[in-house]
Formats: structure tokens, sequence, C-alpha cells
């Protein structure tokens, strides 16, 4: 084939001697290799283009002199002056040597490449002696290395003793196994110690054969350190709930020995001494016994509420409506003369600490109870609706109520909405009913109105799973279940 043949060609073609030197170049190579052919006829690559013995480019290249054997190849040629293109090479040997045809391939590889170039991992190419061949620019911030200085140098550069230390990859390299997330330590060019989590892929050329690794490098070192610092800061936080929780427990037992004092002489004065006291004095020590009485509540809900927040939730099937049923029964034997009529739906299950649940559920439905003590007939609603797709349970009453614009004091400690003297109690249930549900990765809300009655309602979730902890049997076409219980009515077989 004659030189005004290969002159004419579109594609770049060069020869290179058994030499390593330029033999031929046609004008399509001088414009892509962006010297003059005087500056190349006659040079070997080596002294053109410092460093591309080491590319996998280079090693085809001598597979093919040696073999005598045609051969593909597809790669990123880095310039001298920093600037990359993407060519597909076709190598044939000829008698003086080697024929390389090049088409430049970066237009039609421009997104790709953009890609690359603005990831934020550092991406990489090496050859299986661990040579750098290629270098984004987000390994250039990353570890402060330009292009110009790693690519043709060894990636023991990045290693913290200056020792290649994936030797052991490339046997698996080799193999055509993809090594992926592989956690590890590499070093800038400041010296500073990043850990980094690496996928590296086998790099082949046109006959199949592994001649090099891509490598994705991502900076773990800020998330490690914010993960280590939130670590250290969650145990300060448990050792000081740890604490505060010791300390509210000492306060609180040590309290009761001279509270119990307070109502015991108390009560003695008033039944040794009554015929000595006014009505006045009589009067003043029945407030005096009605506050340390308080008070000893207030300790109690307070220990309650500590509790609620130690020690591991025990996660088992726990049947509310039964807990429902016994807590009724249980508030209707300590207030015999009150008239309530209570509908529990039946079958509601859920599956959390039975402890906790069994205290959910007394504060609930006390509360109900409490406040529907001015009704001459109460109703209380235990049930389950369905909202959005989730299962929402609720306890409902048709008693004092509250007025909807102090909603958000409902669940803090010591807030109340109702005076002592309308109502009795500390302010704390409703605080260890959130506390509870929170804990069982649930949210509690409130609806009401003055004198219309309140419904709470709340979800409870399982952290594992991630959907409801709580079900509901499906009854029959027709079956009463939660859904349909109004605040003052029940199934008959639901009534206790």
């Amino acid at each position: 084939m004659g030189s005004e043949v290969l002159d004419a060609l579109f594609e770049g073609c060069q020869i290179v001697g058994f030499d390593w030197t330029y033999k031929y170049l046609n004008d399509a190579i001088v414009s892509q290799s962006r010297q003059s052919r005087e500056e190349l006829l006659g040079r070997t690559m080596m002294e053109c283009y410092p460093g591309i013995e080491a590319t996998p480019m280079f090693a085809e290249l001598s597979r093919c002199m040696r073999d005598r054997t045609p051969g593909r190849f597809e790669d990123v040629f880095h310039f001298p002056d920093g600037s990359r293109l993407v060519f597909a090479l076709r190598f044939v040997p000829v008698p003086e040597g080697v024929c390389v045809l090049s088409q430049d391939l970066t237009a039609a590889r421009h997104p790709l490449a953009a890609i690359v170039n603005d990831s934020d991992d550092a991406i990489f190419g090496q050859t299986l002696d661990g040579v750098v061949t290629s270098w984004n620019q987000a390994a250039e911030r990353i570890f402060g290395y330009s292009a110009a200085e790693i690519v043709g140098q060894s990636v023991a550069m990045l290693h913290p003793q200056g020792v290649d230390e994936d030797a052991a990859w490339r046997a698996r390299l080799r193999s055509g196994e993809r090594l992926e997330h592989v956690e590890t330590v590499r070093r800038t060019k400041s010296g500073e110690l990043l850990e980094v989590c690496v996928t590296v892929s086998p790099v082949r050329d046109g006959s199949g054969e592994v001649v090099g690794a891509s490598k994705i490098l991502r900076d773990v070192t800020p998330a490690r350190r914010a993960a280590e610092a939130l670590c250290r800061a969650k145990e300060r936080l448990e050792a000081a709930h740890h604490e505060l929780e010791s300390f509210s427990y000492s306060v609180a037992h040590d309290l009761r020995a001279p509270l119990r004092s307070l109502d015991g002489f108390s009560r003695a004065l008033l039944e040794d001494q009554h015929a000595r006291l006014d009505a006045e004095g009589r009067l003043h020590l029945a407030y005096v016994r009605e506050s340390a009485q308080l008070m000893g509540r207030l300790i109690d809900d307070i220990l309650s509420l500590s509790r609620v927040g130690r020690g591991e939730l025990a996660r088992e099937a726990v049947d509310l409506s039964s807990v429902a049923e016994t807590v009724v029964d249980r508030l209707r034997r300590d207030t015999p003369q009150r008239r309530v009529e209570v509908a529990i739906e039946p079958g509601i299950v859920a599956h959390g600490d039975a402890r906790l649940l069994a205290i959910l559920m007394q504060n609930l439905l006390a509360n109900a109870w409490k406040f529907t003590a001015r009704r001459e007939l109460g109703h209380v609603g235990f049930g389950a609706e369905t909202i959005d797709g989730e299962l929402v349970l609720f306890v409902r009453d048709d008693g004092a109520g509250f007025d909807p614009a102090f909603a958000g004091k409902l669940f803090g400690a010591f807030q109340r909405l109702h005076s002592s003297d309308e109502f009795e109690g500390t302010g704390i249930g409703l605080a260890t009913v959130k506390r509870v549900v929170a804990r069982h990765g649930g949210r509690i809300w409130a609806e009401g109105s003055v004198d219309g009655g309140a419904t709470f309602r709340f979800t409870l979730r399982d952290p594992l799973e991630g959907h409801d902890a709580a079900t509901r049997p499906r009854g029959p076409r027709g079956a009463t279940t939660g859904d349909d219980l109004p605040a003052g009515a029940a199934p008959p077989s639901a009534r206790v």
C-alpha cells in the first residue's frame, strides 16, 4: 500500500518499528498526536511520550510486535499538556514492525468522560504492575496529585508505607474477579491518611485478556469521623441519661420516708388531738395530708416515667383488647359508683413490650375514665382504624375534652389543662404514654373539644420490619369493628 493511500485515510496511521521508532506518520495521526512530523519521525515512542511503556496500550502493542498477530484496543491517551483523548486502536503486523490505526472516539464518548471526570469519587486506571494510567479530577482533589505528577508512576505513592499493597488483589483481578467496597487506608500528597472504600474492576484488551484495573475510591473519612463523633455523643448522652434517671430514682426514693412521716403525724394529730383542734386547724392539717399524698403520687409517677426509658424492649404478641378489659375491670372495682359504658374492639394484637403496653393502656383508659366523671353515663371506646394505609389505634371518650389550642401541652410532664379541683392528677400520665409509644417507634396525637370528649390516636411500629406492629382481625362482611364505634356505642359482645 502506497504512502499516498495511507495519507488519505481519515484514521490516524503510524508505523512503529521493532526498535520502537516512528517509521511513518500520516496527516491524521500528526493532527491527533499534537506534534509535528519532524518531532516524531525517527524518535522512539518512549522519547516522545515518557511513561507510555507503562500503559495497557503499550502492553498490547508489545504483544502484537512479539506474536505477529493483529489486535484491538481502546484506551484513554494522556498527552504531556494534561489533555486526554479516547482512541480505538487496531494493531496490524507489517514487515517494518506494527501499523497502528487510530480512531478518535472522544466526541462520541464525551458524556461518559464528563461523568467520570465530574464524579465526586476518585477514578483512575492502572496496569497490573501498579502503574497509574489515568486520573480524574476528583482524584486530583482528594489526593493532591495532578495527573501529570502521578500518571506513569506507581500506585505505591498512595499507600501509607510507600509499598504497593495491592499484590494480593492482582491474582483475583487476573481471573476476572471484581472487588467491591474494600475498605482500606490511602495517603495523600501532604501525608494525610484517608479511610477509603475501593471498588476494583478488571480492564481487558481486545482479546479479552486482563491487562489492567480501574479503581473507584470514595473518601469515607468525614463520614467515619462523623459516625465516631455521633457514637461518642450518644455514649455521653446515655451516660448523662443514666445518671439523671439514677438521681431521679434516688431523690424520689429518699423523699418517700419524710412524706410518710408528714402524712402519718398529720393523721395522728387529727385523730389524737381532734377535740383540741378548732375547725381551721383541722382544715389546715387536712391540706397538709392532701399535699403529702399528692407528692407521693407524683413520686410514683416520676418513677414510673423513668422506668419507661430503661432497659431493652422484650417484644412479644400482646392482646391489647384483653389488656383493655383488665384495666376497665380494675377501674370499675375502684369506682363502683360510676356508670360508664365501654366499647372494646376484640382481637387487637400488638407486637411489643407487654409491661410497657400495659402502662400505655392503663394511662389512656384511666384518663378517659377520669374525664367522663361528670357524665351521668359516660362512654369510653378502644379500637382501631385504617388511615392512609396505616393501622391507627385509639382510645376515645365523651368527657370534658380540651381546648384544641392547647393540644401541644397534653404530652408534656406536669402539663395539665384542668385544675386539680376539677379532676385529680399529676400531669405525668400522658407524658408516660408518649414515651411508651416513642419506644415502640410510633407517634401519638389527640383530637378534642371543650365538653365534647377527646380521642387519642397512636401507632406502633416494628423498627426491624418497618411496618405496623399492631394487627386487628378482619371479620366477615357486616361484622362490627372499631372503625364503626362511635364515641358512645359498643357492639354487645364487646361491652364490659
